[in-house]
């Protein structure tokens, strides 16, 4: 490997992370499994079941179909618990992201190759990857002919070949650049970093499974009709308790204003 590269010195280090930050991932406090549980409750789909299942008891009164309410039920409970587990998922996610944070990386520094962790790269390091090695920032590649496994990130098993040459953006299948969370699997390589932490690929992924996702038009629809059916379903438990109400005084006494409010004292 050519060593005919100027790394940065101290001063500029701490320039660099003032102005770009660090290469640390923010971790946000989750919620568990229980608190996204109930929170999914609110779901415009869960809702409009759990509507439902108040109907079908209210209109049943002594005449409950079992089968009916625990399909039902059963249907919430299973919903519910598919979408937390799948959210509970991509928080365990970001924990096993976020344990390369700690491994050393060959840097070159104040003119020397030095072994620094990788939380405290900064923009503008010479970084020095050998085969195995995790790649822990996004960078240009300035030297060496190497492939890199980028299925952390793409779930493609095919790796891809990185080697200096131009390059347009910051697209997964540019040659002339890696990104962080991927691994090289062949050969040896220098890079230079110009994105570090939250900034990078992987670190904008670590940060979506953290985050509440952004409702889809779909889910906003769905929201509006679950608005919709549950004030239909107050106004049809205000008819039925009505009904109820002028069954058991009025019906039941033969329409007798006398026996009717007969009824209503014995009531008080």
């Amino acid at each position: 490997m050519s060593s005919n590269y100027k790394g940065l010195v101290e001063q500029e280090v701490k320039i660099s992370r003032e102005k770009y930050g660090d290469n640390s991932l923010t971790e946000r406090k989750g919620k568990g499994f229980l608190g996204k549980f109930i929170e999914n409750l609110s779901d415009p789909i869960i809702r409009i079941l759990i509507i439902a299942l108040i109907i079908q008891v209210v209109f049943s009164f002594g005449n409950i179909n079992y089968f009916e309410i625990l399909g039902i039920a059963t249907a919430i409970l299973l919903s519910t618990t598919v979408s937390t587990a799948s959210e509970y998922r991509s928080e365990r996610a970001f924990e096993k992201l976020k344990e390369s944070s700690s491994a050393e990386v060959k840097v070159l520094r104040n003119g020397r190759i030095c072994d620094i962790l990788s939380e405290d790269i900064v923009v503008g390091d010479i970084i020095y990857l050998s085969s195995g090695e995790k790649i822990p920032c996004d960078g240009l590649v300035i030297e060496g002919n190497f492939m890199v496994d980028q299925s952390a990130l793409n779930g493609e098993s095919t790796e891809c070949r990185k080697r200096p040459v131009s390059v347009k953006g910051f697209e997964l299948s540019e040659e002339g650049r890696v990104f962080r969370g991927s691994v090289v699997s062949e050969g040896r390589g220098i890079i230079r970093c110009e994105r570090v932490g939250e900034k990078t690929f992987y670190g904008m992924v670590a940060s979506d499974v953290q985050t509440e996702t952004r409702e889809s038009p779909l889910k906003l629809r769905l929201g509006r009709l679950a608005s919709q059916i549950s004030k239909l379903g107050y106004v049809i438990a205000g008819l039925v308790g009505a009904m109820f109400l002028f069954n058991a005084f009025v019906v039941d006494n033969g329409f007798s204003l006398n026996e009717i409010q007969k009824s209503l004292s014995d009531t008080h």
